[in-house]
């Protein structure tokens, strides 16, 4: 078994479980409990890396080689598969759930999504969770955004609440979406517009027969 490597600087609580092969660099926080929920274990997978500065909170569960940059915080209440990465300065709210290989950039907001697995989330992209804010009964009145596997979502995206995005489906940057998108969809502007068949899609350099092949063997 490979051995942990953690910062003297970083503060472990109790209620942590680390996998072994983990890595946790200075002034990191694991375990936090929040003033708004009961203590629950925190467990993250062996092989997994918290990047400087990194809080995580209490609930959080991750499979092997979670990797979470600089500077980002992860709340109560959500899971992980496998080989999931966060970019530097995002945050993850309560309740989320994710599959196995997702990519979530740099400052990306996500609260009260679930998704599947093989998802691409841009930088700068933002999850919505209530229709009209402040409402004080909004996940009452919301279902969770469901984002589906084999989902490429491009930078600077607004996704409002409750929303479902099918499987083999792609949001291009800065795109608004305010409905449901079929599989198969290709999404682009302000509102988002079906503009394509995702299987129309094609590598403009020629290196792959079509974009996202490299899902193929999944």
């Amino acid at each position: 078994m490979s051995e942990r490597s953690i910062h003297p600087s970083a503060i472990i609580l109790p209620n942590v479980e680390l996998g072994d092969g983990i890595i946790v660099e200075p002034l990191c926080i694991i375990g936090l409990v929040d003033r708004f929920h009961e203590e629950k274990p925190c467990v993250i997978g062996q092989n997994s890396f918290l990047g400087s500065r990194v809080t995580i909170y209490s609930g959080v569960v991750s499979g092997e080689q979670f990797d979470v940059s600089d500077q980002t915080t992860v709340f109560f209440d959500n899971q992980f598969g496998d080989n999931c990465r966060i970019g530097p300065k995002a945050v993850v709210k309560n309740g989320c759930r994710f599959g196995d290989n997702i990519r979530l950039n740099s400052q990306v907001f996500v609260e009260r999504v679930e998704m599947g697995s093989n998802v691409f989330v841009g930088p700068g992209t933002v999850f919505t969770d209530d229709l009209h804010p402040p409402c004080p009964r909004y996940s009452d009145c919301v279902q969770k955004t469901q984002v589906e596997s084999w989902v490429s979502i491009g930078a600077n995206v607004t996704i409002t609440p409750g929303v479902t995005i099918g499987h083999h489906s792609q949001i291009y940057a800065g795109s608004v979406v305010i409905e449901d998108v079929a599989p198969y969809s290709v999404i682009a502007g302000n509102p988002g517009r079906l503009v394509k068949d995702f299987r129309e899609l094609q590598c403009r350099s020629g290196l792959y027969a079509r974009p996202f092949v490299w899902w193929e063997s999944d």
